[in-house]
């Protein structure tokens, strides 16, 4: 019995210096499954993550629309979608329904610093138009939090807040030049049956000068009345997605009421859709890049977002489209009118 109790305790002496542990083996094929694993899990995080950007982006068009319709029960009328002086495109630019958005998407104190007895490139005016408003940029765009220079007009040499939406000003007037964010009546005359709702105004001042001068404008320049929407308010267009990833001087500026940068005409332009502006020095590089009359100028009207196959708009009702870039353009061209008359919706 002794010797047993001898044995024992030898064998159990030495079971406490055997170490526990993997074999290299067995380390690389726990490796090689938690890579599997990784591998499986991105995608789904990754689509959960574009999911929730896109629903994002879908709730601050929600709020802009009701934004604009609380300011057309104030002041019985929708603002104009930038207002201006003057024809373009030398004329100073004011307030833009951004800017009178503020008040209803709880941003009453920067609001209160915009001076709008005088234009947005004043000096007055710089903190305001350079503060980034989260309801005005989509999660989706990565970098609407960074200032830029505008590419063009009088804002170009200044500093602006990026933005990932623009208004629908109207139909463009069928030959590429003409478009209802400003007026360029060299260019033509613009058909009243095609403006949208938020389209650009000119100012009582602006208007009397020009009718004093005998100078000739585009059309009718004044605000629209919510009961003015014709056409329907669940089938116009009110508020759409823009944002490139290409040439940043030319993505959409909330703040910046000159022409393009913070409303868009639709034209019947398949081009227009998309989030790459384009060199025309590089065929196929994006809507500046195509084929199309007007040259670049209805891509400065585009709308597109980041979410892959379409982008969002939001309806004159406060509903909430999302829009494929493979719809018929005529279609949505059309429910870009307050009153053009046209049956169209699509989905």
């Amino acid at each position: 019995m002794r010797w047993i109790t001898q044995l024992f305790n030898s064998q159990g002496s030495l079971v406490k210096h055997i170490k526990a542990g993997f074999t290299l083996i067995e380390l690389l094929v726990v490796i090689a499954i938690i890579a599997i694993l990784i591998g499986m899990l991105l995608p789904a995080v990754q689509k959960v993550r574009e999911a929730a950007a896109r629903a994002q982006c879908g709730n601050n068009l929600k709020q802009l629309a009701l934004a604009m319709h609380n300011y057309a029960s104030t002041y019985n009328q929708f603002p104009g979608g930038g207002e201006s002086d003057g024809v373009c495109c030398s004329a100073n630019s004011y307030s833009n329904w951004g800017l009178e958005a503020l008040p209803y998407i709880e941003q009453e104190a920067l609001f209160k610093r915009y001076d709008k007895t005088r234009f947005n490139e004043d000096a007055a005016n710089r903190y305001v138009v350079q503060q980034p408003v989260k309801t005005m940029w989509c999660p989706a765009d990565e970098v609407t939090t960074r200032l830029a220079m505008p590419a063009s007009g009088p804002g170009s040499g200044f500093n602006y807040a990026r933005g990932s939406y623009r208004a629908v000003s109207g139909r463009s007037g069928g030959n590429g030049r003409v478009f209802w964010d400003t007026c360029e009546p060299d260019l033509g005359t613009l058909n009243l049956n095609w403006r949208g709702a938020l389209h650009g105004t000119i100012t009582e001042a602006g208007m009397r000068r020009l009718m004093a001068a005998n100078q000739p404008y585009c059309g009718n320049f004044l605000p629209e009345k919510p009961n003015g929407i014709k056409d329907g308010t669940s089938n116009t267009l009110f508020i759409g997605e823009y944002a490139n990833i290409d040439v940043p001087r030319r993505n959409s500026f909330w703040a910046y009421t000159y022409t393009s940068y913070n409303q868009s005409s639709i034209t019947d332009q398949s081009r227009i859709l998309g989030n790459r502006y384009g060199d025309p020095a590089r065929p196929g590089s994006g809507c500046a890049s195509l084929p199309g009359n007007g040259d670049d100028n209805p891509c400065k009207r585009a709308f597109g977002a980041n979410h892959g196959t379409g982008l969002n708009f939001a309806m004159v009702d406060g509903s909430l489209r999302f829009i494929a870039y493979t719809v018929d353009i005529n279609m949505l061209a059309a429910m870009a009118t307050i009153e053009g008359g046209e049956v169209a919706d699509v989905r």
